[in-house]
């Protein structure tokens, strides 16, 4: 389930009039410091009232009041969320304005993003309950800059038990060094344990100095599974921060995207460190990253790396990097047929047909690839 939140209110919900009824009932005695009457022992546990936590109704009021409290304009993709009755809450916030291309249409910004996260906690003035049935945030072209993204770092720093969200994306944000520093230590080991998915595509902004920033804390976090960094302005300088994360022997990531960059030979020879030795990545998208015929330094470590034993990667792509036939010849070795651990082994078609049939391996469900 999906609960949008779009420019024109999109495909949102609400609670039951009962549950809402008994939600705001909940909300008005913790307000006035009276609690209604402790339910008899017998009383069915399915009567028992809900918990203001798992609210919308109590999240809307906490983020309305602390956006009257600080001048922040209420942001009509979120109010109007809430206001229809056919589709219920499902724990996924999806936020964005219908028109990217229009500069003129609202977006949610730096303060906006302030006010949800702290109504999500439930930490300002009068608030009484984090909304802990927030599961997932998708925030695209909303300019919330690096001001926004220290505010969504620090829900997931503070949201501890209560707050367990397992999946950030935030396309194309104007997010930079010091937004990724913030979310770095926000995920270091012992702040947050809940995220297994962070997306920063096209934020460009960030570069390769914000994702060193963000590998310092990740090179300590066990929980990530997917990190993607598709179209960031990466250069070669990203690799060594890059295999410093991956060489943490406690690294629990499976996926890396870093598709669209210019990571280049140096990049790739300097990442090769790491991913000799992590033993948990499994699925890295180099394709577009300008790595050419003339790097087979580059490639050949990065065959050497792909035969590691203990290595576990199975689905590489370096579509639209043009390798050329020593480039290719340089990787053959690595995708023997006796290498079954490899599943997909993705190559620019530009190669000789020969050179593409013996790298190319498309897994099962892919387009393309070697011919049977």
């Amino acid at each position: 389930k999906v609960y949008y939140v779009t420019g024109t209110g999109g495909e949102s919900g609400e609670t039951s009039g009962s549950e809402q009824q008994q939600g705001q009932q909940r909300l008005q005695a913790h307000r006035s410091g009276t609690m209604p009457p402790k339910k008899k022992d017998g009383a069915k546990k399915s009567n028992a009232e809900p918990d203001p936590g798992e609210d919308p109704e109590t999240f809307l009021a906490q983020y309305k009041k602390f956006c009257k409290m600080t001048a922040i304009p209420e942001c009509e993709q979120i109010t109007q969320a809430f206001s229809d009755e056919e589709n219920p809450y499902a724990g996924q916030f999806v936020i964005h304005p219908n028109e990217p291309m229009d500069p003129t249409e609202p977006r949610l910004g730096p303060g906006g993003t302030r006010a949800l996260a702290t109504a999500i906690m439930g930490t300002g003035p009068g608030m009484v309950t984090p909304f802990k049935s927030v599961k997932s945030l998708r925030i695209w072209w909303s300019n919330i800059g690096d001001d926004g993204c220290q505010a969504l770092a620090e829900l997931l720093r503070l949201g501890g038990a209560e707050i367990q969200i397992n999946y950030l994306e935030l396309w194309d944000n104007n997010i930079g060094p010091r937004g990724a520093l913030a979310l770095g230590r926000s995920l270091m080991v012992g702040n947050n344990r809940s995220l297994l998915t962070l997306k920063l595509d096209y934020n460009r902004d960030l570069g390769t100095e914000g994702v060193a920033a963000l590998c310092k804390g990740l090179r300590t976090n066990s929980s990530l599974k997917q990190l993607h960094l598709p179209y960031c302005n990466l250069d070669s300088a990203v690799g060594q921060p890059l295999s410093e994360m991956l060489s943490y022997t406690r690294l629990g990531l499976t996926m890396l995207n870093l598709k669209g960059n210019q990571i280049r030979g140096q990049g790739l020879l300097e990442l090769c460190p790491g991913l000799e030795k992590s033993k948990s990545l499994v699925d890295l998208d180099l394709s577009d990253n300008d790595i050419g015929e003339q790097d087979i330094e580059a490639l050949n470590a990065f065959a050497v790396a792909l035969m590691m034993p203990s290595v576990a990667l199975a689905n590489i792509s370096l579509l639209y990097n043009r390798i050329g036939e020593a480039g290719a010849n340089a990787l053959l070795p690595a995708l023997d047929p006796s290498n079954k651990r490899i599943q997909q082994f993705l190559v620019d078609e530009t190669l000789p047909p020969p050179l593409f049939e013996a790298l190319s391996r498309v897994s099962a469900g892919g387009k393309g690839g070697k011919k049977k």
